[in-house]
């Protein structure tokens, strides 16, 4: 895997927390500034995938013969 460096700054007290967060761990600071970063990444994706997949299913809503009082008749609709 090509890594590549990235650097940026903290405050003193983001660095700080960051510092005892780390240890608490047994990490060291760019450690859990890293699994934070790619933990971040990744939820990221899930929603993004989330997102469009509501998009998609959104399509349409509110065009065609279909019913629209379900919520307001949905006994009736599933009982008779």
């Amino acid at each position: 895997m090509d890594d590549t460096l990235v650097e940026f700054e903290l405050g003193r007290q983001e660095y700080e927390k960051l510092e005892a967060a780390a240890r608490a761990r047994h990490l060291s600071a760019e450690e859990l500034a890293r699994d934070a970063v790619v933990d971040w990444l990744e939820r990221q994706e899930k929603l993004d995938l989330a997102r469009a997949l509501m998009r998609e299913l959104g399509q349409g809503l509110g065009q065609g013969n279909g019913a629209n009082d379900i919520a307001r008749n949905h006994d009736a609709y599933l009982y008779g």
